[in-house]
């Protein structure tokens, strides 16, 4: 399978990683406008801009999500074009053959990702181009799931909800413990049970905590101890939302 790269962000890298390993997978060019490279160490062209080739298999675009439309545009009408963002539908593509590649997983820096390990969301507007999708999934040894652009927004959206927010709650925790003389590290055993939990227990089973007791005491205590007037808004509406949950 032949792929032209477009994207060089914590995502691309990842992809570039996975993909450069499999000898059933080729990168004909990578566009990284940001590198000073001509050449990765395997031998990948590094480009600033998309040559013209003929049968590539597909264009996958590792880009910001703003930018898939416009570079979309600019390759050839006959393409298979493939974006990889969650919250963007099918339709920003504007080629006949158009396709999503999205990897549900959070991507960082200096951190290498085991793809046997992510789910990967496809969707494209020719059905036989799903067997492409499903192939590059297939060969990176990830598993595939068949999912429509509404169904990816909305797992977009409870993606950012576990990850993003939940990271948010971390830092905040993190500056608790600073603020405190304390070492964040006491916290990991609590973090690590409140994921390792769900594999056995359902979202709603799990919740334990002050709010699902209707613990006045507590709440108001932790209430008095928040100084950011944000974190105290924010634990005002999660404890009302639990609680309302745990009414249903």
């Amino acid at each position: 399978m032949k792929i032209i790269l477009i994207g060089a962000g914590k995502l691309g890298k990842q992809l570039y990683r996975a993909i450069v390993l499999n000898k059933d997978l080729e990168i004909i060019q990578w566009l990284d406008r940001s590198s000073k490279k001509t050449r990765t160490s395997e031998g990948v062209p590094v480009v600033k801009e998309i040559g013209y080739f003929k049968n590539i298999d597909l264009y996958l675009l590792t880009v910001t999500d703003k930018s898939i439309s416009t570079i979309s545009n600019s390759l050839p009408k006959e393409a298979f074009v493939v974006h990889s963002a969650g919250g963007i539908p099918l339709s920003e593509i504007t080629q006949k053959r158009a396709g999503v590649f999205y990897p549900l997983q959070s991507f960082s820096n200096d951190r290498n990702i085991d793809f046997s390990k992510i789910p990967i969301c496809v969707e494209s507007k020719v059905k036989t181009d799903l067997i492409i999708l499903k192939n590059l999934a297939k060969h990176i040894k990830s598993s595939v799931f068949d999912v429509n652009t509404k169904q990816r927004e909305q797992l977009h959206l409870a993606a950012v909800l576990i990850n993003n927010f939940t990271n948010h709650l971390f830092l905040e925790a993190a500056e608790i413990c600073k603020n405190n003389s304390l070492p964040f590290e006491l916290l990991k055993p609590i973090i690590k049970e409140t994921f390792e939990k769900l594999e056995i227990l359902s979202p709603k089973n799990a919740q334990t905590g002050p709010a699902i007791r209707r613990d006045k005491k507590t709440i108001n205590k932790h209430l008095k101890l928040i100084e950011s007037p944000d974190l105290k808004s924010i634990y005002k509406v999660f404890t009302l939302a639990i609680q309302k949950n745990n009414e249903k």
